[in-house]
């Protein structure tokens, strides 16, 4: 037994040490086609990377750009937007999301939010689950640091002080505690996506013999709010909503 567990390993090691330069080698040609104007031949190289399991901001990005240079809005946007759902921070793919966006056919005016809705949003959007675990971490220590403080602190004032940083870190710990819900779920549910087709049009019913509401067109965002037997339910950021084809739109 102990003889097949040391084979086993072995092997998973050599696999390992096999897949790590293969996948180097298959984003370097990638580059190399993206640089030398070859752009369909670098969509190819990173959506074969990706379909591999290896996804990652930077790859999302670069994919993103090669589909902007074939003239493809829907999917660089796509991209684009993948590759911010993985690092917000990145500046690069938000300001190329922008500029993809401009060149898309529908302009749709947001539905005004609250105040205290929109800053949720901004702090759930902007800042991963990973973050969100890593301020909530800190925040449980600081509230232990505080209650010893407050039981064993060697002064009158310390004790004090130690209570006060004990009520602030209760306080801020549930307030991180529900952007963590919230970014969490708002990162796994995948509701929003992206129309990939010229033009789709939206209608009443899951039935292609519903009303005609609207037709949106490539690239736009929208948010899916329920789902029966090849149809979203959608709706887009004026609030309007409709049913549209799954087929024609692709989850973020």
């Amino acid at each position: 037994m102990k003889h097949f567990i040391t084979i086993a390993t072995a092997f998973l090691l050599t696999l390992g040490t096999q897949a790590a330069p293969y996948t180097q080698n298959a984003v370097q040609l990638a580059d190399s086609a993206y640089r030398a104007g070859n752009y369909e031949e670098a969509v190819s190289a990173y959506e074969e990377v990706l379909s591999q399991g290896l996804a990652s901001a930077d790859l999302y990005y670069n994919l993103g750009n090669a589909y902007y240079r074939t003239d493809r809005m829907g999917l660089a946007i796509l991209n684009y937007e993948r590759a911010l759902r993985l690092k917000p921070s990145m500046g690069d793919a938000r300001e190329n999301l922008a500029l993809a966006e401009s060149k898309t056919a529908d302009r749709i005016t947001t539905l005004p939010k609250l105040f205290v809705v929109r800053w949720v949003d901004v702090l759930c959007i902007h800042i991963t689950p990973a973050v969100w675990r890593v301020v909530w971490l800190v925040l449980l220590a600081l509230l232990g640091l505080s209650l010893v403080a407050m039981r064993l602190g060697s002064s009158r004032n310390l004790r004090k002080a130690g209570l006060l940083s004990a009520v602030l870190s209760v306080v801020l710990l549930l307030l991180a505690t529900l952007l963590l819900i919230s970014s969490t779920r708002r990162f796994n549910a995948h509701r929003e996506a992206i129309v990939l087709p010229q033009a789709v049009t939206v209608k009443s019913s899951p039935e292609q013999q519903g009303t005609d509401k609207l037709v949106l067109h490539e690239g736009t965002k929208l948010t899916i709010t329920d789902s029966l037997s090849g149809w979203y339910k959608i709706t887009i950021a004026d609030g309007t909503s409709g049913w549209c084809q799954k087929e024609n739109v692709e989850r973020i």
